[in-house]
């Protein structure tokens, strides 16, 4: 199955920016704050919100990952940990809105994330993890007025190369260079294998992390997807069948992988 153009619930995103010490604490560097936050993503968050955008994405139903942030809005938390859960979960929706071409419920949406962004910037600064994030919302601006490309295109590269320059052993920050050069016309320099090299590097950090961190983590089923599916398109049928197979051994309950992705193997 072709993968969408803007398919970035699936391939972008995040460290599990899903957990935070309670308090502020004081901001000496722009780099330390990025390496606070990944430190704090370790310790994943366990909400029942979690649990349900989980369930979404294994299962696709999005219907409970939309319930979940529409709940968390109502609920005004200041707690910075849960700030940054609201906003990992924003990006999935605004994605996959922007995939199904629900253009009204993207810009809603996308509203909400970069308010959410902005409180994020004011607690923490500009770190790797702002600007990655702020390179995809660039990107779903893209997606939904295609023509303003020459306009947003620089400012989504700006702000990865930001984030890369801030600190380059981001997961976030790697994944979001990845996308851009795995979603660049080649006419424009686009590299699938710079992409990868991205992407391998986004997956070395991930796998690094404690088990905790990785278990029930959709933003690692999400990565080792996304590698299968790029080597499906390279030509590399072996290649993508060990990560698709490596994400079922993770979820088996994978649906996505386990009717489509997998099955689609046979048929190329």
């Amino acid at each position: 199955m072709e993968r969408p153009k803007y398919q970035l619930i699936f391939i972008l995103l995040l460290l599990n920016l899903t957990s935070l010490g309670r308090g502020v604490l004081a901001r000496p560097s722009l780099r330390d704050n990025s390496a606070f936050l990944q430190q704090m993503a370790s310790e994943t968050l366990h909400t029942p919100f979690k649990q349900q955008v989980y369930q979404a994405y294994i299962s696709g139903k999005m219907k409970g990952w939309k319930t979940a942030i529409d709940n968390m809005e109502k609920q005004k938390s200041n707690q910075p940990e849960f700030l940054l859960q609201l906003i990992n979960f924003q990006y999935g929706y605004v994605a996959w809105c922007l995939v199904n071409d629900n253009k009204n419920e993207t810009k809603h949406y996308l509203s909400k994330l970069e308010e959410n962004l902005e409180k994020l910037k004011s607690i923490f600064g500009e770190t790797a993890e702002y600007h990655a994030y702020m390179a995809a919302v660039y990107g779903f601006k893209i997606g939904l007025s295609t023509w303003r490309t020459p306009f947003f295109g620089p400012k989504s590269m700006d702000h990865a190369e930001k984030a890369m320059k801030t600190d380059n052993l981001s997961f976030q920050a790697n994944m979001e260079m990845g996308n851009i050069w795995n979603h660049m016309p080649a006419m424009f320099g686009g590299s699938d294998e710079k992409a990868l090299n991205y992407y391998s590097n986004a997956l070395e950090i991930m796998e690094k992390k404690p088990e905790k961190t990785r278990r029930n983590n959709w933003m690692y089923l999400n990565l080792l997807t996304l590698v299968g599916q790029m080597h499906q398109e390279m030509g590399n049928p072996e290649q993508a069948e060990k990560y698709f197979e490596q994400a079922l051994q993770i979820e088996p309950g994978f649906v996505w992988v386990k009717e489509e992705l997998l099955p689609s193997l046979k048929t190329d």
